[in-house]
């Protein structure tokens, strides 16, 4: 009588810290790629983004890289990566990243995305808050 509820609470264990640790990998890419940005994003002008761009994707190596979806920097002022970023701004740059969590041997995904399109719902309830359920967010000031 007791093996179901074990079992079921030793898949949420699981499931939570794969999750979390997907949150903790994520966060830290996302810091990587906002420090490249504000340590070489006045040096490196217009190529700044890129550069953090991809020192973002390389530091989420247990992450699948081509489903991090990763915002459009945007600075103090308001503009993108279009132009060389000037040294004092502030910019911000956002990761998200989807969730698929099944329960094995039963037809119940807590959060069936596999590549964050849209905010499940099973019986009328929404399963996610929204479309990514990992998000991470950082600021730094452009050197």
């Amino acid at each position: 009588m007791v093996l179901p509820v074990l079992s079921i609470m030793l898949l949420s264990i699981i499931y939570g810290g794969i999750t979390f640790f997907n949150y903790v990998e994520l966060a830290n890419a996302v810091a990587v790629g906002a420090r490249t940005l504000g340590t070489t994003g006045a040096a490196q002008g217009t190529n700044a983004c890129a550069t953090a761009n991809t020192a973002l994707t390389t530091a989420a190596g247990n992450l699948n890289a081509s489903q991090i979806t990763i915002a459009p920097e945007t600075f103090a002022m308001g503009y993108t990566c279009t132009s060389a970023p000037v040294a004092g701004d502030a910019a911000t740059i956002s990761a998200t990243y989807p969730c698929n969590l099944p329960i094995p041997f039963t037809s119940i995904n807590l959060c069936p995305m596999t590549g964050g399109s849209s905010s499940p719902k099973q019986g009328g309830v929404t399963l996610c808050p929204s479309a990514y359920c990992i998000v991470a967010t950082t600021t730094v000031y452009v050197e």
